[in-house]
C-alpha cells in the first residue's frame, strides 16, 4: 500500500477490497463468518455445516414444512433464512434452535413417526451451524459465495457480557470514501448548485447491500466508476489553479506568494513544484502530509506534463495543474484511507495518529481533517487551515493518543447550539444554504457525520423520492375540503419548489439535533418527545405554503420565529420520531391503504429490536395484497393476503409492530377516519397485541403508535439495540462477539450519565476497539 500509483496504474490497484478479509470481520468460524472452507466450524468445515443443514431441510422437513405447510406444521422451513427466524412458540429461540430441541426430543420428535429421524451427524451439523451464527451455504467447491453479515442474528445478551481480556477481533483494513465524503472534502455543497454543476454528482455511492454507508466491505474502484469520476474530479483542481467554481476558493493559494512560481514560471523548479504539490496533496487530496515517495512520484509526473505544454499561458498552465490534480486523485492515498496501524505487537497494531485523526474527522464531521473550505459570500465555511483543522493538528503531533484530546474534540464537533458564528445563523450550514434559509432552521446542530447516523438509522434521507397519492387522504384536511392545499404543500415540503420554510427533512433533522444536543435520556426522548419543529404559514403567498403544517395535524398559523416553530403536539397524537410524519412517510406506501404496516413494522423489528427478518429473496409466494376496495382498509387488505402459514413465518415478525401506526396514513397525516367493512367510514384502529417479544416487558396489547413508542422507550433491549446501531455506524462494520467489552462499556457510560449519547460515543471513540486492529491472518 505504500507505493503511490498514478493514473496509469490505477486499475491494478483498485481491485483491492475495502476490508482486508471480505464481508466478514472474523476470519475464524463465528457469528459473522461461515468459517474456513478447508476446515473448522462444523464436522466438515463451516460452509459444509450450512450445506448439511440445507440438505436436511430438503430431505427431512420439506414434506410438512414446505411453502404451504401441511400435516399440522405451522411454518415453512424450506431455507436457511426460515431457520434463522425467531420461533412462534418461544421468541427467545430461533426456529433452528427450536428444531434442534425437537429433533432430540424422544417424546415429541421431529420429524415425527413414521418418518426417519435425523442422524447424529446431522444433529451435530445443525448444532455447529447454530453456533457459527447460521451462515449461508456457499457450496463445497469453488470460492465462498459473498455474504452480507447478519449481526441481528447474534444473541444480544452475549454482546453485553464482557469477558476480561477479550479484545476486538476486527482486522486492519482500508476504506474508500463515499459520495458525500468526497463532496465535503473538496469544498462542495450537497445541494444542487445554481450553475448546474455539483461535486455531489460523483459516482462514489456506498454499497447498496450494506446497512450503513460507513461500512467498508468490497468498496472498490472499477473502470466504469473511474470514467464517471474523472469529469467531476477535474473541478477539484480549480482552487489550485486560481479558478473558483462554486466558491471553493483555496485561500492559502490566494494569499501565499510561494505558489506564484507555479503559475508564472515557464519551467518551475523542483522546489517550486514540490511546495505546490505538497500543499495540494496535504490540503486538497490526501488531507494528510504526503510521504516522500508520493511527493516524488507526483513531482516527476508534473515535470512531464509541464514539459508537454505547447506554449506558456495561464489557461494552458491551469490545464496542466488540472491534469496533475487528476493524477493525484487516482493515487491510493486519495481514494482510500488506511486503518493499517504501526508496527505489530502481540498480533495487534495501534492506529497511527494520522489514521486516528482521519477516523475521528469522518465519524464526527463526515469529511477529512483539513477538508477544503467553501467561500460563500461573505463567509468562508472554515478558516484557511480547513475544516476540522485542530483534528489534523492533533493527528500530526500525536496528541490524539491521549483520551483527553479526543474527548475535547468530540465535545466540539458532535453538535451544539447555534451561536451566530461570524454574525450569521447556523454557520454549520453555510456551504449549502443562504442566510435566509439558514435563519429559519432550529438552533440545534449536529456534525455532518453524527447527523448522518440518525438519517441512516431512521432511514429518512430518501423521503422525497417516495411517491404519495393524495397525501392528506383520510385526514381531517381531506374531510374539510383542503386536500389540494395539503397535497401541494406536502410536495413543497419535499422539494422546496416554492421556498418559504425548512424542508421536511430539515424539520426532522432539527428535532433530532435538539434531543441529542440536550443529551439526557437521548433514546427515550427521541421515542417520546412531543416537541416538534413545525413550519410556519405566517408568510404564506401560494397554495403550496398554506398547508405546510398539515402533516403535523396543525392548522394554526405559528409565529415565523425559531421559538414559534417549536410546537408541543397533543399527547394522544404524537410521541417521538416514530410518529413524526417524515419517518412515517419514509416507511409508508404510495397509497393510504397500502401495506405501510409491513414497512414500519419491519423497521422496528430490525432497527429497534435488532431482530432478523428474512429478505424478500427468500420469499417464493406472491408478496402483494389484493385490489383496492372501499370496504377494505390497509389492515384488512394485508390480513387477507398474509393469513396463510406460508406468509406468517415472516409477517408475524412485522405486522404486530406495524399495526399501531395505522392511526396515520401513508404520508404521516393523522387519520380522522378509515375504511369500514360496510363500505363507509369508521374510526381509525391502531390496536395490536405483541407476543413473543425479545423483551417480555414489551408483550401485551397496545392502543396505537403513541403507546408503542412509550413502551419501546422503557425497554433495556431496545436501548441495547440502539447502542449496537451506534457502534455499527461509527465503527464502520457490524459488531461481533469479540466487541462485547466495548459495547458493555458504552452501555455503562450511557446509563451512568443519564442516557448521554455524547458520553456513550466518547467511550467508543476512546476504546481499545477504536484505536487498535488485529493483524490479518494468512489468507485474509
Amino acid at each position: 500500500m505504500k507505493r503511490v500509483l498514478l493514473l496509469a496504474g490505477l486499475l491494478s490497484l483498485v481491485a483491492c477490497k475495502g476490508s482486508s478479509n471480505g464481508p466478514n470481520d472474523t476470519p475464524d468460524a463465528g457469528p459473522n463468518n461461515p468459517g474456513d472452507p478447508d476446515g473448522g466450524g462444523g464436522p466438515d468445515g463451516g460452509l459444509a455445516s450450512a450445506c448439511v443443514v440445507q440438505t436436511v431441510l430438503a430431505e427431512r422437513c420439506a414434506s410438512c414444512h414446505g411453502a404451504m405447510p401441511a400435516q399440522g406444521a405451522t411454518m415453512p422451513l424450506r431455507t436457511l433464512h426460515d431457520m434463522r427466524v425467531s420461533s412462534t412458540r418461544d421468541g427467545s429461540l430461533s426456529n433452528a434452535e427450536r428444531a434442534l430441541i425437537r429433533m432430540r426430543d424422544d417424546a415429541s420428535p421431529m420429524p415425527p413417526a413414521p418418518h426417519e429421524r435425523a442422524s447424529a451427524a446431522e444433529l451435530a451439523a445443525l448444532e455447529a451451524w447454530i453456533g457459527e451464527g447460521m451462515p449461508l451455504c456457499g457450496g463445497t467447491s469453488g470460492p465462498p459465495v459473498p455474504e452480507v453479515a447478519e449481526p441481528n442474528l447474534l444473541e444480544q445478551s452475549t454482546l453485553f457480557s464482557c469477558t476480561e481480556g477479550v479484545r476486538s477481533d476486527a482486522p486492519t483494513r482500508i476504506r474508500r470514501m463515499n459520495r458525500r465524503e468526497f463532496t465535503r472534502n473538496v469544498g462542495g455543497s450537497v445541494e444542487r448548485s445554481w450553475t448546474g454543476f455539483s461535486f455531489y454528482d460523483n459516482p462514489l455511492d456506498p454499497s447498496a447491500i450494506e446497512q450503513y454507508s460507513s461500512w467498508a466491505t468490497d468498496e472498490t474502484l472499477d473502470e466504469a466508476t473511474v470514467e464517471l469520476f474523472l469529469p467531476v474530479v477535474g473541478e477539484a483542481a480549480s482552487p489550485w489553479t486560481m479558478s473558483y467554481p462554486d466558491g471553493n476558493r483555496m485561500e492559502r493559494v490566494f494569499t501565499n506568494s510561494r505558489f506564484n512560481c507555479m503559475f508564472n514560471d515557464a519551467n518551475p523548479s523542483d522546489t517550486c513544484k514540490r511546495f505546490h504539490l505538497g500543499q495540494m496533496l496535504e490540503f486538497g487530496v490526501f488531507f494528510r502530509p504526503p510521504t516522500e515517495d508520493e511527493l516524488t512520484r507526483l513531482t516527476a509526473f508534473a515535470t512531464e506534463v509541464i514539459a508537454q505544454e505547447p506554449s506558456k499561458s495561464a489557461a494552458i498552465r491551469a490545464d496542466s495543474i488540472t491534469r496533475i490534480s487528476n493524477a493525484a486523485w487516482m493515487m491510493t492515498g486519495a481514494m482510500f484511507r488506511r486503518e493499517m496501524g504501526g508496527e505489530p505487537a502481540d498480533g495487534r497494531v495501534t492506529l497511527t495518529g494520522l489514521e486516528l485523526g482521519s477516523q475521528l474527522a469522518y465519524a464526527l464531521g463526515g469529511r477529512a481533517p483539513s477538508a477544503t473550505p467553501s467561500f460563500v459570500w461573505p463567509h468562508y465555511s472554515a478558516p484557511l487551515e480547513g475544516h476540522l483543522a485542530d483534528v489534523a493538528t492533533a493527528a500530526k503531533d500525536g496528541s490524539l493518543a491521549q483520551d483527553a484530546t479526543t474527548t475535547a474534540l468530540i465535545k466540539k464537533y458532535l453538535g451544539g447550539v447555534d451561536a451566530h458564528q461570524n454574525g450569521t445563523p447556523r454557520f454549520d450550514l453555510v456551504q449549502d444554504y443562504n442566510e435566509e434559509q439558514r435563519g429559519k432552521r432550529g438552533q440545534y446542530w449536529l456534525g455532518d457525520g453524527v447527523a448522518g447516523f440518525f438519517r441512516e438509522w431512521l432511514g429518512y434521507g430518501h423521503v422525497s423520492a417516495v411517491f404519495k397519492e393524495s397525501p392528506a387522504a383520510t385526514s381531517r384536511f381531506e374531510i374539510e375540503g383542503l386536500g389540494y392545499i395539503s397535497a401541494v404543500s406536502y410536495d413543497n415540503l419535499l422539494t422546496n419548489f416554492h421556498p418559504l420554510e425548512p424542508t421536511f427533512i430539515q424539520q426532522f433533522d432539527d428535532l433530532i439535533a435538539r434531543v441529542v444536543v440536550e443529551d439526557k435520556d437521548v433514546l427515550a426522548n427521541l421515542l417520546t418527545t412531543r416537541t416538534f419543529y413545525v413550519p410556519s404559514m405566517q408568510n404564506a403567498a401560494y397554495d403550496s405554503h398554506k398547508g405546510l403544517s398539515h402533516p403535523y395535524n396543525v392548522s394554526e398559523v405559528l409565529p415565523a420565529t425559531i421559538a414559534g416553530r417549536w410546537k408541543t403536539l397533543p399527547a394522544t397524537e404524537r410521541a417521538g420520531v416514530l410518529t413524526h410524519p417524515v419517518w412515517l412517510a419514509s416507511h409508508g406506501g404510495n397509497f393510504e391503504d397500502d401495506p405501510s404496516i409491513v414497512h414500519r413494522g419491519k423497521w422496528v423489528r430490525e432497527n429497534l429490536l435488532c431482530g432478523f427478518v428474512p429478505p424478500l429473496s427468500s420469499v417464493q409466494v406472491a408478496a402483494q395484497v389484493g385490489a383496492h376496495a372501499p370496504d377494505k382498509n390497509a389492515r384488512r387488505r394485508l390480513q387477507e393476503a398474509t393469513a396463510g402459514a406460508q406468509c406468517q413465518g415472516c409477517h408475524r415478525l412485522m405486522e404486530p409492530l406495524g399495526l399501531p401506526f395505522e392511526i396515520y396514513n401513508h404520508a404521516g397525516f393523522l387519520r380522522a377516519r378509515d375504511h369500514s367493512p360496510s363500505g363507509g367510514w369508521t374510526t381509525p384502529d391502531g390496536s395490536s397485541t405483541l407476543t413473543a417479544m425479545p423483551d417480555p416487558a414489551l408483550d401485551g396489547p397496545v392502543r396505537d403508535a403513541v403507546e408503542l413508542s412509550e413502551r419501546l422507550a422503557t425497554s433495556r433491549h431496545v436501548k441495547r439495540c440502539f447502542l449496537r446501531q451506534t457502534f455499527r455506524y461509527f465503527m464502520g462494520r457490524p459488531e461481533n462477539a469479540s466487541d462485547a467489552c466495548t459495547l458493555t462499556q458504552m452501555e455503562q457510560a450511557y446509563d451512568a450519565n443519564n442516557g448521554s449519547f455524547s458520553k456513550m460515543l466518547t467511550t467508543l471513540m476512546t476504546s481499545d476497539t477504536w484505536k487498535t486492529r488485529r493483524v490479518p491472518r494468512a489468507g485474509e
